[in-house]
């Protein structure tokens, strides 16, 4: 499947990021000079993405389906691989969508239990949008794309394969996948540092979105210190646990995520919301069909790995 071009990019220097362990390859790139060096989406990747978006079962005419696309997108966390590979327990236990999720993921360690996943690329979440378009009813089906990484201060996301491997998803170029794909209905979950650059971008009447920060404010936990950032934590694990009204889970994380940034003396993230008026209706209407269901736990723990002891002359080495 060809995308359209890109839209060229320009970008401001990256301010410090003081929120997150910040990968020293996540710098913002000249618009001139700058080409994405993530792998192409062929081959094996190709495949692995074919055969994860060939099992999702059909939408069912009369119900409204919901399906999930989760990103996790740098290889250096394993806090978004967590949040994602969590997504598809809560999405299957508490919101009938057992089957209805695809990942791409770009952290390497593969969990047990979870499927091989493809990569996140922008050309991968182009080309699971375009399929889940084309499998959901746009009318009468939901979209809940849940995309957790590191955030720049333009508001674009990284997007991390591996060494030497990035590239970014500003909010225009989401919102221009979103439009190509045909997707209707959709709750959008940024959880990035600046993510809220995406709601005014990505907002429409039939579509929900939701970030972890204001445009100008990092957001916290992104680093190897935990094992969830802290949005992710108060809004999949704990709000989501307590309701599957998204707006309400919303209020509830925002309140969790100030008063810990309060606790810890760390500048609000102020979170942001937009709710079209046409996408209330359908989540109501999506909500009524869900039986009752126990909360999920979160199984991934964070476990402190001890420093490295150093050479003898040699000076400790540099703080990731």
């Amino acid at each position: 499947m060809t995308r359209v071009v890109r839209r060229s990019k320009a970008m401001a220097p990256v301010l410090a990021l003081l929120a997150c362990i910040w990968p020293a390859l996540a710098q913002t790139p000249e618009a001139d000079a700058w080409e994405p060096t993530t792998p192409r989406l062929e081959g094996a990747q190709l495949a692995l993405l074919d055969a994860a978006l060939e099992r999702l079962p059909p939408q069912r005419p009369g119900v409204t389906d919901l399906y999930v696309l989760g990103v996790a997108g740098d290889a250096d966390e394993d806090v978004f691989r967590n949040e994602v590979a969590y997504l598809r327990q809560l999405s299957a236990q508490r919101w009938d969508a057992q089957g209805r999720m695809v990942a791409l993921v770009n952290q390497p360690d593969a969990l047990p239990g979870e499927p091989a996943a493809p990569l996140a690329t922008y050309e991968s979440i182009g080309y699971a949008l375009d399929v889940l378009g084309q499998t959901l009813d746009p009318r009468e089906d939901v979209l809940f794309l849940y995309l957790s990484s590191h955030g720049l201060d333009d508001n674009s996301v990284y997007l991390h394969t591996g060494p030497d491997e990035e590239d970014y998803l500003a909010p225009e170029d989401l919102a221009q996948l979103l439009d190509e794909a045909k997707i209707g209905n959709a709750v959008i979950v940024i959880s990035a540092c600046y993510s809220g650059g995406f709601v005014p971008v990505l907002k429409a009447p039939d579509r929900m979105v939701i970030t972890a920060a204001r445009r100008d404010r990092p957001s916290f936990g992104c680093g190897n210190t935990d094992s969830a950032t802290w949005f992710g934590r108060a809004f999949l694990v704990e709000a989501l646990n307590a309701t599957s009204d998204f707006a309400a889970a919303f209020g509830m994380a925002r309140d969790t995520v100030r008063r810990r940034e309060q606790e810890e003396g760390e500048l609000p993230s102020q979170p942001q919301f937009f709710a079209g008026r046409a996408i209330a209706p359908v989540l109501a209407r999506w909500r009524t069909g869900l039986p009752e269901r126990a909360p999920v736990p979160y199984p991934f723990v964070h476990v402190p790995q001890p420093a490295p002891h150093a050479s003898a002359g040699a000076p400790p080495g540099p703080e990731p």
